[in-house]
């Protein structure tokens, strides 16, 4: 099942309208910059780097990639000239060397004239895994070493898509699932006492990315019972049942179920569990995910909305699990799909200079042009549904 199947044309074509107005916005790379400036005037965070699929201009071009726009190139140039200034000195997904290389592979599909580049750019990251040393000693344990944004988790997830799989690129990847297998057993994760059931940081990222590599055939020894021991930690840990299974941020709890995202909480739980239900067969597994999510976005639709309409904490990022669920077969997600578009598309305000602002988790309402926590991943959002296609750059968030 496609978007075209599930969206209204009308609401389709206003998405994309939506879509096309940020591109406009952002159409160059001095123009990312600038609202990178004004945005970092608005918050104490720093977020914006050159080279950062997340926060940068490698996530740009992904954004005039599925624009249909001729923009990528520049920004694919941007993002290697912004690397002479801060070279990538670590492998990460969202910040790092695997998030350049996935976007110069996204954009090679169509421009074929990088794919030397990013042969030598997968070698760089086979060659800086290999070089990383991941603490194994009790309480040594840091969430961005194995999670799914910046750790081994998604590390993995780029390395299973390298080509040609060189034999750097074959250890770095061994390393990466060696290291998941040893993280997901007897709760290593554990962080300052607590165990993160989340997609971006938690075990549902570790599931996914084990998963997705079993469907591709990459396996370690252990990876199997990894996956089983995640899974069954999870549902252990779930509250409710049915619709009503969600599950807190963390375990033990410190602040209730998470507000729904993708990010923290039932969103990106419900996700892992169906990477994991599909990589095994596993039909029950991934009745209990469909169940999950539709109860979260039961609630989404009786007022439990997030105040951001961004990817990783907000709206978009709600509309992207909706999308991947109606396209595996969950009713509920497809009959709430065109609800939630309808409010993303309702909430752009052409006043804005981006059209959408981010909504910190600390408070700050921003400008802000990047993919995870900004403008560009809206698009990139509502674009897919204009267009009715699954996205390759949804592998980020959802590995497969």
């Amino acid at each position: 099942m496609s978007d075209a199947a599930l969206l209204p044309p009308g609401l389709a074509a206003r998405a994309g309208a939506v879509a096309d107005l940020i591109g406009e916005r952002l159409a160059t790379p001095a123009r990312a910059d600038a609202a990178a400036v004004r945005a970092a005037r608005q918050t104490d965070m720093s977020f914006w780097s050159g080279a950062s699929l997340s926060e940068g201009h490698a996530g740009l071009a992904l954004l005039h990639r599925h624009t249909g726009v001729d923009r990528a190139s520049a920004f694919v140039r941007a993002a290697f000239s912004a690397t002479r200034e801060n070279p990538l000195d670590h492998p990460g997904l969202f910040d790092g060397t695997a998030g350049l290389a996935f976007a110069l592979q996204d954009v090679s599909r169509d421009e074929s004239r990088f794919l030397p580049s990013l042969g030598r750019l997968h070698e760089q990251l086979a060659r800086q895994v290999i070089a990383t040393d991941w603490p194994r000693l009790p309480g040594s344990v840091a969430d961005h070493h194995y999670d799914l944004v910046y750790g081994a988790a998604g590390i993995a997830v780029q390395l299973c898509s390298a080509s040609p799989v060189t034999s750097a690129v074959e250890e770095a990847l061994d390393r990466c699932l060696r290291y998941l297998v040893w993280v997901a057993t007897a709760g290593h994760w554990a962080v300052h006492g607590r165990l993160d059931t989340g997609m971006s940081h938690g075990a549902a990222g570790i599931a996914a990315a084990l998963a997705a590599a079993w469907r591709r055939g990459r396996r370690v020894p252990g990876q199997r019972a990894a996956l089983d021991e995640l899974t069954a930690w999870l549902l252990a840990v779930g509250r409710g049942g049915g619709h009503g299974l969600r599950w807190p941020r963390t375990v033990p709890a410190d602040d209730g179920e998470a507000a729904p995202a993708w990010c923290h909480g039932t969103g990106g739980v419900a996700a892992g569990l169906l990477a994991v239900a599909r990589a095994t067969g596993d039909r029950g597994l991934e009745d209990r995910a469909f169940s999950a999510l539709d109860g979260l976005l039961d609630r989404v639709a009786a007022g439990d909305v997030p105040r951001s309409p961004t990817v990783c904490h907000g709206l978009a990022g709600l509309v992207v699990l909706a999308h991947e669920f109606a396209s595996h077969g969950s009713q509920g997600a497809a009959r709430a799909l065109p609800g939630l578009a309808r409010r993303l598309v309702d909430a752009a305000d052409p006043d804005l200079p981006l059209l959408y602002r981010d909504h910190e988790t600390t408070g700050h309402i921003v400008d802000n042009p990047g993919l995870l926590t900004g403008a560009a991943g809206i698009a990139l959002t509502l674009r897919a549904l204009a267009t009715g296609h699954r996205p390759g750059w949804w592998t980020v968030l959802l590995p497969q």
